[in-house]
């Protein structure tokens, strides 16, 4: 404590030679920091946006059939229940059909579609909170047949929440079907996943496709957040004692190659993580980049912050000797410039971290959604930076040891010097 209190006395009185130091350390941790925030935000408004469109976390599929009946697939669900041992996750039959060939219409106007997902909106509550809409939601509000649409769609179309929509859609034996659908929502987030793939109650589409009531995906939807690979692994592993089971982390297409070889029932755990495959080397990417900008930027402080504080240090020497010749051993030297080091880490790095906070903060009221592709990485249409305080502290704990570490090998030639040698060096 008492070189603390003297490393503070000593620093203030010397405020102008620490002002760049101070200032080194401040910019460079509040860009770490920045960097960090808006990148994991990113990359977090990425995955959140495929739990949307995938349903959780977790797919299985397989069984007798890709296309299960709904009461058949009852079976599944329970086994699921089971080897989840109570956890807070919600469980949901779907059925995600081809829309290529199908198309809305709302009048005069026409757009196909990529995807239509049957779902039940109801048991689905909690995943379609986190949608973002901008006109109505996805509460039925006692319509039988309803649909949600990303915000392009319905602008092609011209319809807003309330309006009646049709759905022409094309069945297996070339006939053509058609329904009409009340629009209750339209999200806003209209990413890779979400632009062309409507939402529609799921004994609608049942009716309007004919297949009585099938289902092609049971999906686990995880409340607490996306579950580890060890968690997932685990549950593997439960579900390989009841059901025959491929290896986890098969990709979806090489199940569709490999289920038809099979000849008895087989299923799969397809985790979220194989689903966005074709995404992982962008944020690998995205990844690379922010690690190098924050290895750059952690070497320019250690690096500008040690050679500056040498310069100090050697102005210094009398001062040093003085406190030998006094009776303060080396050890005590050392410590007094230690601790003026670690003050002034400690004081740019919290003031790094409040500027941080404020420029993210600004950063996330702007909508970015007008740059194209761009949504992807969006929430509600901005960006949404994650705050991470392990991974915040633990940043700054590696700068702050780093730049005190490059400090001690200067400090170490300091305190050598005798008293007589450091009153000699500066006369």
């Amino acid at each position: 404590m008492f070189y603390l209190k003297l490393a503070i006395k000593s620093i203030f009185e010397r405020r102008r030679q620490y002002k760049s130091l101070f200032a080194v350390c401040a910019v460079g941790v509040c860009l770490i920091l920045c960097s960090l925030m808006i990148t994991d935000g990113m990359i977090g408004s990425m995955n959140e946006k495929a739990r949307q469109y995938y349903g959780g976390d977790v797919q299985l599929l397989g069984g007798e059939s890709l296309g299960k009946s709904y009461e058949d697939a009852e079976k599944e669900r329970q086994i699921l229940y089971e080897c989840l041992d109570g956890k807070n996750v919600i469980v949901m039959n779907r059925f995600n059909h081809d829309g290529s060939k199908d198309s809305y219409y709302f009048e005069g106007s026409s757009v196909r579609q990529r995807s239509i997902i049957g779902v039940d909106f109801e048991n689905e509550s909690k995943l379609f909170d986190k949608f973002t809409f901008i006109e109505g939601s996805y509460k039925k509000e006692g319509y039988e047949d309803t649909v949600l649409l990303a915000e392009p769609i319905a602008k092609k179309l011209g319809c807003h929440a309330g309006d009646s929509i049709t759905l022409y859609s094309k069945t297996d034996d070339g006939y053509v079907n058609t329904i009409e659908l009340v629009l209750t929502g339209i999200f806003q987030d209209a990413s890779v996943f979400g632009m062309y793939t409507s939402y529609i109650n799921y004994d609608s589409l049942m009716k309007v496709l004919n297949k009585g009531r099938v289902i092609d995906r049971i999906s686990v939807y995880y409340l607490n957040g996306t579950p580890s690979k060890r968690e997932l692994a685990r549950l593997q592993k439960k579900l390989e004692q009841k059901l025959n089971m491929f290896p986890l982390g098969m990709l979806k297409e090489q199940f569709y190659d490999e289920f038809g070889k099979k000849t008895k029932p087989v299923y799969a755990l397809i985790p979220l993580e194989s689903n966005v495959a074709n995404l992982k080397m962008l944020v690998q990417a995205l990844k690379l980049i922010v690690a190098a900008i924050v290895i750059l930027l952690a070497v320019i402080i250690s690096v500008g912050i040690s050679s500056t504080y040498r310069v100090i240090v050697i102005k210094r020497s009398l001062e040093s000797g003085t406190m030998r010749a006094l009776g303060m051993k080396p050890v005590g030297v050392m410590r007094m410039f230690l601790s003026e080091a670690f003050v002034l880490l400690v004081s740019g790095c919290l003031t790094g971290f409040v500027f941080s906070a404020i420029i993210v903060k600004i950063a996330s009221m702007f909508n970015l959604s007008f740059v194209s592709g761009f949504d992807l990485f969006l929430t509600g249409g901005a960006l949404a930076p994650s705050m991470n305080a392990v991974k915040i502290l633990a940043y700054i704990a590696v700068i702050i040891v780093t730049t005190l570490l490059s400090v001690l090998f200067t400090l170490r030639k300091l305190v050598r010097v005798s008293p007589v040698g450091a009153i000699t060096a500066t006369t």
